[in-house]
């Protein structure tokens, strides 16, 4: 009897790990279209001020826009499967407190940015092999 009941209970945890298995599995990326990207990491540095005010969102008309954490900044790209290429055209000039976050992250938008990938919340954007930007997704309500 207590076999039965051992060989059924795992039976019934295999079944359970597969089922959780199958689920994350099916957790789909978020779109990078129309979707505010909150910048998480700059040069694989973490961000742990202005959270919530660093970001950028990226249109479907090809402009993108964002905060750099005080700066709006503003500009235009193309993207296909992997690749991008972001075209930073300017940001507003006012003088802020903290200044770092604000530098960091203008340098971080005119780099050769080539590539980029969402895994499942992130947005990350690629110099070649190198990730300039890290972001972590939040959908916006129409």
């Amino acid at each position: 009897m207590i076999k039965k009941f051992f060989f059924l209970t795992i039976i019934i945890l295999s079944v359970l790990a597969l089922f959780a298995k199958q689920r994350k599995k099916n957790i789909e990326n978020i779109p990078l279209l129309n979707t505010k990207w909150v910048l998480e990491e700059i040069f694989e540095i973490p961000v742990f001020h202005n959270l919530d005010t660093a970001f950028i969102i990226f249109y479907e008309n090809y402009k993108f826009s964002g905060n750099f954490g005080c700066n709006i900044f503003f500009g235009e790209f193309n993207f296909g499967k992997k690749r991008m290429k972001v075209d930073y055209q300017g940001a507003t000039k006012k003088l802020c407190m903290d200044m770092d976050l604000e530098q960091q992250f203008a340098k971080a938008m005119r780099s050769d940015i080539t590539h980029y990938y969402i895994d499942k919340k992130n947005l990350y954007l690629l110099s070649k092999e190198i990730v300039i930007c890290k972001f972590g997704g939040v959908m916006i309500n129409d």
